[in-house]
């Protein structure tokens, strides 16, 4: 049998690179042709990189992580994950132009990874911090033909939000967005058979535009710098300030996590049961104090999560944007203490009234925009009664 990678409905998708590879050389997990193919221990292979981000992700707590078909427990470390060469030597003899594909695309993202710059297909949306994980449904054309281009090679895109602030990036159809954003990668894809796709990014890098462009395909591309204080303990701005101020700032963050955490829990405000578990897998281990900017970007992501708690106030761009350490902790601190006075005890009175009270204000606020339009029309209509008036009598 051959992969057709169909939908439910049966129609095929947009992606036919792979139509002709026996669906026993396509990796469950990518839906793609195996490549650097890893045998478990149950017998079933995956990519070498499939089963790196499986390894990444899997969830807190869990005593042991199972395979994704047979669901038999995978007691694997990422280092024990090496490739079958005879397995690799087969597939690339077997399909030497899908093969290429594949190389050509772990190149890319390894030169990506590596790489200061880049240019990347721009999808505006929700601003996303690195490791933050979001579903999207992809329907604009411009859209649909940018995740196709991606899905055929490196799987990642800028991902940036709409922005008011006065360092903001204006496209060619006037929008505003954000300077700062985040590269993306496609952890997973559905393709529909219109066109559509459902899919599920995950942060990589923040990066600022440098520059962009409108392609044939219709999406923007942008010319981005990966933001340099990713991979430093320490931003530039910072070297000159006061090393001590920006460690107890990241003590004093750190230390509030936990008592922003527990009040979230035991108050709540978690939108679903395990809702914070659920970030924390996405997340990954909280970064140490000896690392200011990624503990604050972990911190940003933990109180703006997606989908949002609606707790805390929206940070991510301000983050990205700060041009030191000390005001990165800043900001995630002063997010959280703000946050932490917003929220309310279970039967406390405030929980009951406050709700309702917002409710009512929206409607008194739209009845008095409905008033004040009326009155301003019912103005209008007498200045040009008047005007009439003072006219007949000239």
């Amino acid at each position: 049998a051959m992969a057709s990678h169909e939908t439910a409905s049966g129609a095929s998708t947009p992606f036919e690179d792979h139509a002709d590879v026996d669906e026993d050389h396509v990796c469950a997990l990518c839906h793609e042709l195996l490549y650097e193919p890893v045998a478990i221990a149950c017998g079933h292979s995956f990519c070498k990189q499939c089963l790196v981000e499986l390894l990444r992700h899997k969830q807190i707590g869990s005593q042991a992580l199972s395979c994704p078909l047979c669901r038999r427990p995978l007691h694997a470390q990422r280092e024990e994950l090496i490739p079958c060469t005879l397995l690799c030597k087969l597939l690339q003899k077997l399909y030497p132009d899908a093969w290429e594909r594949r190389k050509l695309a772990a190149d890319q993202r390894e030169q990506q990874s590596n790489s200061s710059t880049g240019q990347l297909g721009l999808f505006v949306s929700d601003s996303v911090l690195p490791k933050q994980r979001h579903r999207l449904h992809i329907f604009e054309q411009r859209y649909k033909a940018l995740i196709d281009r991606v899905m055929r090679g490196s799987r990642r895109f800028a991902m940036v939000g709409i922005s008011r602030s006065d360092d903001a990036v204006r496209l060619a159809d006037g929008s505003r967005i954000s300077a700062f954003g985040t590269e993306v990668e496609i952890v997973s894809c559905n393709g529909l058979a219109d066109g559509r796709f459902l899919i599920e990014v995950q942060g990589r890098r923040a990066f600022k535009i440098a520059d962009h462009a409108l392609t044939d395909a219709g999406f923007v591309e942008v010319s981005v710098n990966y933001c340099s204080w990713q991979s430093d303990s320490l931003s530039s701005g910072d070297r000159e300030s006061d090393e001590g101020e920006v460690r107890q700032a990241a003590q004093s963050a750190a230390s509030l996590v936990n008592e922003w955490e527990q009040r979230v829990r035991d108050w709540g405000y978690e939108q679903f049961r395990g809702h914070l578990s659920m970030i924390h897998t996405d997340l990954g281990q909280r970064p140490g104090t000896e690392n200011g900017d990624a503990l604050a970007l972990w911190i940003a992501a933990l109180i703006n999560p997606v989908p949002g708690l609606g707790v805390a106030p929206e940070i991510r761009q301000q983050v990205m944007g700060a041009s030191t350490t000390l005001e990165r902790l800043q900001i995630v601190t002063e997010a959280m203490e703000t946050s932490m006075r917003g929220m309310v005890k279970p039967g406390s009175w405030k929980r009951a009234v406050l709700p309702y009270c917002r409710e009512q204000f929206r409607h008194l606020l739209l009845l008095g925009l409905v008033v004040a339009g009326y009155g301003l029309t019912c103005l209008s209509s007498s200045v040009h009664a008047l005007f009439f008036a003072l006219g007949d009598d000239s």
